[in-house]
């Protein structure tokens, strides 16, 4: 009994700070992105955390109507949770002890004059966006996504190539699937591999 008022108290604390303005929008994006929280005090929280994400958002982008910045915001399917749950979430990038920072081929060039800015997209170097979901993969993602540049460049072929490729098979170079990994490990399997699969062909499960 104590423990069921407990959790009454809890709840009407967690409500008092919601919004009932937002629950046609809550339950929207709730249905859009298949949230599905297993206790009432549980959703509460994470309502609490996506209507604090969704004031700095509209805060963010009103600034940027006033010129205070150069890009908008919007809601995704992150919108319930922390930046320190997105943090430890999506940052999975280990880097190896035995790793060496030797000079790159171009070291001689340091003095040499830089373009203003540089986007790879307008030259058609870059592929679609992709999601790398709650797997800790990021590796795999900056890997892929740099043999996707060279292999353009090389080939004059832009394809779209497989995360789920280097996180189920890299990890005897060091890599550890959704718990981390290193682009350097992930390019020593494809060397050894003598290539990387499409992403159509070994389509991205995340885990």
């Amino acid at each position: 009994m104590f423990r069921s008022l407990l959790v009454v108290i809890l709840c009407g604390l967690a409500a008092a700070d919601i919004s009932s303005e937002l629950d046609r929008h809550w339950q929207l994006w709730k249905k859009m992105h298949k949230k599905v929280y297993s206790l009432q005090i549980e959703e509460l929280g994470r309502r609490r955390v996506w209507e604090e994400n969704l004031n700095m958002i509209n805060v963010h982008n009103l600034e940027t109507s006033l010129g205070l910045h150069t890009y908008e915001l919007a809601m995704n399917h992150l919108g319930d949770l922390t930046t320190e749950e997105i943090t430890g979430m999506l940052t999975g990038t280990v880097v190896p002890s035995d790793l060496e920072r030797g000079p790159g081929s171009n070291s001689s060039r340091v003095n040499a004059s830089l373009p203003t800015s540089l986007d790879w997209r307008e030259k058609g170097l870059v592929t679609e966006v992709k999601m790398q979901g709650s797997c800790g993969s990021c590796w795999a993602f900056s890997a892929v996504g740099a043999l996707e540049g060279q292999l353009k460049k090389s080939t004059g072929v832009l394809i779209s190539l497989s995360p789920q490729n280097l996180v189920d098979c890299s990890i005897k170079y060091g890599n550890r699937g959704c718990n981390g990994g290193f682009m350097t490990n992930a390019f020593q399997y494809v060397i050894k591999n003598q290539g990387i699969d499409s992403d159509e062909a070994y389509p991205y499960i995340g885990k």
